[in-house]
């Protein structure tokens, strides 16, 4: 039925369109004239029946059973939500670099695994490092000898060592009283030292300035002596603060020595290293 009615209804609209386009033709005009004008005239046709078609299509699209979806009877389904496993990293440890262990008592004094221990001042790292041991060339001790000192305090300390010459042995006590500074730090010292030789029968003392100048002709005959001095000394200590070498001190110093049983004072100075415990 719908489609004798569209048939119906083109026929209708061909025979308007050729009533409208009649009144240009005449039976005067050429044959081209009339051949161009009957080609407009069915592509006006043709145009007009396809957009006819689509019309009536859009029409009847819902009547030809469209799929209708109740919204309100379609039920949202929710996914269940899986809970996700709990996974626990192993604690990390620190590495030794990342520690900074402190130290009971030392408020300016720390300890990094990286970079060993650290002091503000030399006089804190004597309150920390109590005890030191090391060697000194020339000086009270003759020409070499070995040092230990004892920090009663982190300014004030004792100081006992032995060494030899040519000739001789020595040994000495010391007060030593050292100045606050970062790496440079002053000290001064006031102690009694012996040189001595209880072999004797030996020549070797001519090597030594101090031993020639001291000792009496009949001591030089016999090589036996036993000679006392009173010292004082003033001095510049190096001292590694920070690091793994922390502890680790250089001095150098001048001595005054006073021969007690001639009253004659001697200069005399000394180089050494000792490293702090």
């Amino acid at each position: 039925m719908l489609k004798v009615s569209a048939c119906s209804l083109g026929a209708l609209l061909f025979l308007s369109f050729v009533q409208a386009h009649a009144a240009p033709l005449n039976l005067g005009s050429d044959a081209a004239t009339i051949k161009s004008k009957s080609r407009s005239i069915e592509a006006e046709y043709a145009r007009d029946i396809r957009m006819q078609h689509q019309s009536n299509a859009f029409e009847e699209r819902p009547q030809q059973g469209a799929l209708v979806i109740d919204q309100g009877n379609v039920e949202e389904e929710e996914a269940p939500v899986m809970a996700s496993p709990t996974v626990h990293s192993p604690p990390q440890r620190s590495t030794s670099s990342d520690v900074i262990h402190s130290i009971p008592g030392a408020a300016n004094t720390y300890y990094s695994g990286s970079s060993g221990y650290s002091y503000d001042t030399t006089l804190k790292m004597r309150a920390e490092r109590k005890v030191g041991a090391g060697v000194a060339v020339g000086g009270t001790l003759g020409v070499a000898g070995f040092n230990m000192e004892l920090n009663f305090e982190e300014a004030d300390g004792v100081v006992a060592g032995f060494g030899t010459g040519p000739g001789y042995n020595t040994f000495q006590v010391a007060w030593k009283h050292a100045f606050d500074g970062d790496f440079l730090a002053p000290y001064t010292t006031v102690g009694y030292s012996r040189w001595y030789n209880s072999r004797g029968r030996s020549s070797d003392y001519e090597n030594s300035d101090i031993l020639d100048r001291v000792l009496t002709e009949s001591e030089k005959k016999t090589g036996r002596f036993g000679t006392d001095f009173v010292n004082a000394s003033a001095g510049l200590q190096y001292n590694q603060l920070n690091g793994e070498f922390a502890g680790l001190s250089f001095f150098g110093e001048l001595t005054a020595m006073w021969e007690v049983k001639r009253s004659m004072i001697l200069p005399n100075g000394s180089v050494g290293a000792i490293y702090y415990f």
